[in-house]
């Protein structure tokens, strides 16, 4: 990912669902099991710590996936990298599931339009911010003119994901994968203003 697309400005990207998915079906082909184990430890470590580590190992978990998507081989090891960045991770992901919930208490629907916030803030602390504060603005500077697509986007996604429950615990940890990489590329297209492959 290039940083100087970042800074580069906001602008309105399009948000193309299908393209999430395929990207996930696509980077979950390439490494299963590396994106299963993976998909297991943030969901594990994320839930015994409270969501305390969540932050940190979707950062890692993002920069495998970025680092799988440049034709580098998938390293489980990448995910703790996350823990680099810590404290910014630590500090997005209270802020931004802070404001998530705040938005559920407010009728439910703007908690449901926040939903991208904290992926889109932890997306670019993967890709080099240092401050979890400004990944939160620059997250919701990049999501306000994208925010429904992003919303349904996470919606379609979320729907993908569930389908692994018909076959229990072996189909979710196929589908959940998938999920978290469509998720990386939903940030990813906001990031870069264009819709990526």
């Amino acid at each position: 990912m290039q940083q100087a697309t970042l800074q580069a400005g906001v602008a309105m990207a399009s948000i193309r669902i299908g393209e999430c998915i395929s990207a996930g079906i696509a980077g979950l082909k390439k490494d299963p099991l590396a994106h299963i184990a993976a998909t297991l430890i943030v969901g594990t470590a994320g839930s015994v710590s409270f969501g305390i580590l969540s932050g940190p190992l979707m950062v890692g978990y993002m920069r495998m996936i970025d680092k799988a998507a440049d034709g580098e081989k998938a390293q489980i090891g990448e995910v703790f990298k996350g823990f680099d960045y810590f404290i910014p991770s630590l500090i997005a992901f209270l802020i931004g599931t802070t404001l998530m919930s705040i938005g559920y208490l407010l009728c439910v629907i703007p908690g449901l339009l926040l939903m991208a916030l904290t992926p889109m803030a932890l997306y670019l602390i993967a890709q080099g911010e240092t401050d979890g504060v400004n990944a939160i603005k620059r997250g919701w500077a990049m999501l306000k003119p994208n925010i429904f697509g992003a919303f349904f986007c996470l919606i379609v996604l979320s729907l993908v994901s569930s389908l692994g429950m018909v076959a229990c615990l072996i189909g979710y940890l196929v589908t959940l994968p998938i999920a978290f990489i469509g998720m990386h590329h939903m940030s990813k297209q906001m990031a870069e203003g264009v819709s990526t492959t």
